[in-house]
């Protein structure tokens, strides 16, 4: 026997908010707005406030962890550099633990819960320190000393990438102990981003030195050696980044007025700059988590800045109004 559903389909559901989380080509009428709402796929990545880091004095800051679970460490200046911040998607908590070394320009990865801080500065430095959710332990040191650098990957099996002085120095660490890596980044640089696995990494922007000069380059690492690919659409330094190899966001940069807000996507192939920019134009800045969801932290606007944005990548179902008459 035909049923009116089989013919007609389910009927719209009315409800008082809207739905989360969405799925695309999913409709429902809101009954608190009067309105019918379809989801459906953004074609561009937004940007959206969260709650504001405890510390202003964060800028310059590592970080691990995803947009819902991220984990805040070092900046400058000292002493209250080793704070460390955790963020649950909606605000920030002060650990009680503190990193045993005050440094900046230092490199993050991993988890909220097992992260690996690696570099730094004052003076280039070849410390690293690990995070087990409670406490900061001293772990291997880098066989160079590079502030400045870029990293990726999980807390055992983490990439370490270019730094100050200039270098294109790679070296891979285990949970333990730093190895260096026959293959350097075709520029060496520092003050970039990057973001990825220890062995499918994406390095971008940066800059060279003397004289200061900012970079958009742009290198593929897929664990044996590093390939240079299509450049960033505006090239700087101090930005930050997230996602992988195939799929990244670049966001913020700069040095001296005037910061910038500018955001790129990554597709595996080229950059797109996306239409919507960073309310908090900065540089210095923590970035983490992944090209649909990312989040951005601190920074320099040249004050320091508190500001915590959540970015939502194209690709990522969304509500929209549907006009009816």
């Amino acid at each position: 026997m035909t049923t009116y559903k089989g013919i007609n389909g389910f009927a719209v559901q009315s409800v008082a908010s809207d739905p989360s989380p969405l799925d695309e080509g999913q409709v429902w009428y809101n009954n608190a707005t009067y309105a019918f709402k379809l989801a459906g796929l953004s074609t561009v990545g937004t940007w959206a406030s969260g709650g504001n880091l405890s510390n202003a004095k964060l800028f310059s800051a590592a970080g691990a962890g995803t947009q819902t679970a991220t984990l805040a460490f070092s900046g400058t200046p000292a002493p209250l550099g080793p704070i460390t911040e955790l963020y649950n998607g909606t605000s920030w908590t002060t650990s009680p633990a503190t990193m045993n070394t005050s440094k900046s320009e230092n490199a993050g990865f991993g988890t909220q819960t097992a992260a690996v801080s690696c570099g730094g500065e004052p003076a280039p430095t070849n410390t690293s320190e690990n995070w087990n959710g409670t406490a900061w332990t001293s772990s291997g040191t880098l066989n160079t000393g590079v502030n400045g650098l870029a990293a990726a990957g999980t807390q055992t099996a983490g990439l370490k990438f270019a730094g100050s002085p200039d270098t294109g120095a790679t070296e891979s660490y285990n949970g333990t102990s730093w190895t260096s890596l026959p293959a350097s980044i075709s520029q060496g640089r520092s003050l970039l981003a990057g973001c990825g696995t220890q062995t499918a990494a994406l390095a971008f922007g940066g800059a060279t030195y003397p004289p200061i000069t900012n970079r958009a380059t742009t290198d593929s690492w897929n664990g044996t050696a590093w390939t240079t690919v299509n450049s960033l659409n505006t090239a700087r330094r101090r930005l930050a980044g997230a996602g992988t190899q195939t799929l990244a966001v670049a966001f913020g940069g700069g040095n001296a007025p005037p910061q910038t807000g500018a955001t790129e996507t990554w597709n595996g192939t080229s950059w797109t700059t996306n239409p919507n920019s960073m309310s908090t134009a900065r540089s210095q800045l923590g970035g983490k988590g992944t090209q649909l969801a990312a989040i951005a932290f601190g920074g320099s606007t040249p004050s320091l800045s508190t500001a915590t944005e959540e970015f939502t990548g194209p690709g990522v179902a969304t509500t929209q109004t549907i006009t009816t008459s």
